[in-house]
């Protein structure tokens, strides 16, 4: 919208003369001819300039300021006089008129002065928008905080709390005119751990802050936090993982108790069997098988005791540089034997230039043990092939261990401890392999189906 001009003054002529020179900066005008006329006016209508007569035919025009700022807040009122007395210059100044025009005004005068005063209005309109939008922002921010769900506070650059939302005086009951001014360093704390909210009646919570740091302007700097309650949430976390330990221990101990029971009850009848044979005086062709059968069956309880040990209390890692190569070639040679026994073969496919693994010897072999076994198993006595193959990977070595056995289907849980598909497996064998793969920080995956099988191990290479 254009600017408007209010011209003032009894003189129609000279009033029709001003307001054309002044029209040139692009304003509209309007002329009234006394101060009732101008007030009328300024009802109707918001002025950015008003060029006032001191004399009018209704009273003095100085007299029209205040009552015209009532109604135009923005209006800068120049007064026109052909009077130069003192006086009259300092009663202008006393009333805040903007500029003192003396008659005749010559043209570029008049729209010197008139501009500035179009661009002081303009700029005490835009200073007001300003003031009003910085109070819109601030007022919906003030609900904002009070409003969030969530505790909010803010802390100066000294660690005293500015801000404390209906959210925490709620929960803490302590007011807002309790807390502000205090230091709040303590309470948010600076890291990620839950820290402990104070309140005057109950328990104290336990709060997680996120912080955000601002600075001003001014060099200053404000720390703004919101805090969530995760007081019932870590409750409910521990009671969650007391019930998983406690499920655990129960299936373990299930499991186990299961796995026991079957080489006892079979070492107890052959015992007795025993008790028999040589109640009957019969001799060592007779008894000698049943005492190895009985051995078995304490072997067999062994390597579960074992096996189990290893499972529940795992040693602390010793991580070495392990050469690829030489570890696979290496457990070649161990597994060899019992891969002839079942006509299986054995491959090897080493990718040149295999980086060092970072792993613990000792238990990447016992690895490879359960795996290939568990592979020449597999097979079932037919003949097959066991594939051994390495590759290195960006800044990891992939290890394979594949056969060419049945298979299994790939829902299986294989790795959940005593989860067993042999009718002599304790279930714990692959269960110890993902934990030991796991613990070096690696990986493990598994794809199968009918004539392939194939365990990919990925461990961090020593760089």
């Amino acid at each position: 919208m254009r600017p408007c001009v209010l011209i003032v003054d009894d003189d129609d002529a000279l009033a029709e003369n001003i307001a054309e020179i002044v029209q040139a900066l692009g304003v509209d005008t309007a002329i009234a001819p006394d101060r009732r006329t101008a007030l009328a006016l300024a009802d109707e209508r918001d002025f950015d300039v008003a060029l006032v007569d001191v004399r009018l035919p209704d009273g003095d025009g100085l007299s029209l300021l205040a009552p015209l700022r009532a109604r135009a807040p923005f209006v800068q009122s120049v007064m026109v006089t052909g009077d130069a007395a003192v006086e009259g210059a300092i009663a202008a100044v006393r009333v805040a008129a903007f500029a003192y025009v003396l008659k005749p005004a010559s043209p570029p005068d008049l729209l010197d002065t008139v501009r500035r005063a179009l661009e002081q209005s303009a700029l005490l309109r835009e200073r007001e928008r300003l003031r009003g939008d910085l109070e819109r922002s601030e007022r919906r921010h003030r609900e904002l905080v009070e409003s969030i769900p969530a505790f909010v506070t803010a802390l100066d650059g000294e660690g005293r709390i500015l801000t404390w939302n209906r959210q925490l005086e709620a929960t803490t009951g302590y007011l807002r005119a309790e807390m502000l001014g205090s230091d709040g360093r303590d309470l948010v704390g600076s890291g990620d751990r839950p820290r402990t909210l104070p309140v005057k009646t109950g328990a104290p919570r336990r709060v997680r802050w996120n912080r955000a740091e601002i600075e001003n302007a001014d060099g200053s700097r404000i720390v703004y936090a919101v805090g969530i309650d995760v007081t019932d949430e870590q409750e409910l976390l521990r009671r969650m993982l007391r019930s998983e330990r406690l499920a655990a221990v129960g299936t373990m101990a299930a499991g186990l108790a299961h796995e026991v029971r079957n080489p006892l009850n079979s070492a107890s009848l052959q015992l007795t069997l025993l008790q028999r044979r040589l109640a009957r005086g019969e001799g060592a062709a007779e008894t000698l098988p049943v005492a190895e059968i009985i051995k078995s069956e304490i072997d067999r309880l062994d390597r579960l005791v074992r096996d189990f040990l290893a499972f529940s209390q795992p040693r602390p890692l010793d991580v070495k540089s392990v050469d690829a190569e030489t570890l696979i070639s290496s457990h070649v040679g161990l597994i060899a034997p019992d891969a002839e026994a079942s006509r299986v073969k054995i491959a090897t496919e080493l990718a040149p230039a295999l980086p060092p693994i970072a792993g613990d010897p000792e238990r990447l072999r016992q690895v490879l043990l359960n795996l290939t076994r568990n592979a020449v198993e597999a097979m079932q006595g037919r003949p097959g092939t066991l594939t051994l193959r390495a590759r290195c990977d960006e800044n990891s070595v992939e290890l394979d261990v594949e056969d060419d056995g049945p298979g299994f289907s790939e829902d299986l849980p294989v790795f959940d401890a005593f989860f067993t598909t042999k009718e002599q497996g304790t279930g714990l064998g692959l269960s110890l392999v993902h934990r030991i793969i796991a613990d070096h920080g690696g990986s493990i995956r598994v794809r199968s189906r009918p004539g392939r099988t194939c365990f990919t191990l990925r461990l961090p290479a020593a760089i």
